[in-house]
């Protein structure tokens, strides 16, 4: 049986890297925000980021194929062991991994990173330690799936950081025939709020 339009599942465009990867029970960062978190905080091949929440470790992996390090905090076994396979899936070495509720702190406060990268429910309760491990200039980002979650780091970053702001990326693919050309009637719109701030 031909599968009807409505049963078309959206395509999300992974590159390889991510494609190879296992998904799990955590919600995937989409590329579409990836991009936002790494182009908005400028990191690069000398960066050192620490992650707040490995999940499935597709961020992990995105950021560990461009900057020097990352240390990445899960406080779940299953999803850390699922990130862990997938950094080794993508065959990549400088990532650092720990099993940790991040709520009790961290251990880099050495003012010396330059991305801290939430995906917590509770974000805003990081606000302090991120400030301790980052250098100057250094960024906050986080991926809040929630609008509360969003407005209450927010506003607990505007007390600590800079240039504090809030953004989501909506995504709209097109159809393209030879006669027609619009766009499709399914896509992949709002997944995430992105929060951002400047040390």
């Amino acid at each position: 049986m031909k599968k009807g339009l409505f049963s078309k599942k959206p395509d999300f465009h992974f590159p390889p890297l991510l494609r190879k990867l296992k998904r799990g029970g955590p919600a995937v960062t989409q590329p579409k925000d990836a991009g936002h978190i790494i182009a908005y905080t400028g990191i690069g091949r000398d960066s050192k980021v620490i992650e707040l929440g490995s999940g499935s470790g597709f961020m992990t992996v995105q950021f560990a194929n461009i900057v020097s390090e990352v240390v990445s905090y899960e406080k779940r076994e299953e999803f850390l062991d699922l990130a862990k396979s997938n950094v080794k899936r993508a065959k990549l070495e400088n990532v650092e991994f720990k099993l940790r509720d991040v709520l009790e702190g961290i251990d880099e406060q050495d003012e010396s990173y330059d991305l801290v990268f939430s995906d917590i429910a509770e974000a805003d309760k990081i606000v302090d330690s991120a400030n301790m491990a980052l250098k100057k200039d250094g960024y906050v980002a986080a991926h809040c799936l929630q609008s509360e979650q969003a407005k209450a780091l927010h506003l607990a970053l505007e007390g600590v950081f800079s240039e504090v702001f809030t953004i989501e990326s909506i995504l709209r693919e097109y159809e393209v025939r030879e006669f027609g050309f619009r766009p499709k009637h399914f896509g992949l719109t709002h997944t995430a709020y992105l929060v951002f701030a400047r040390k």
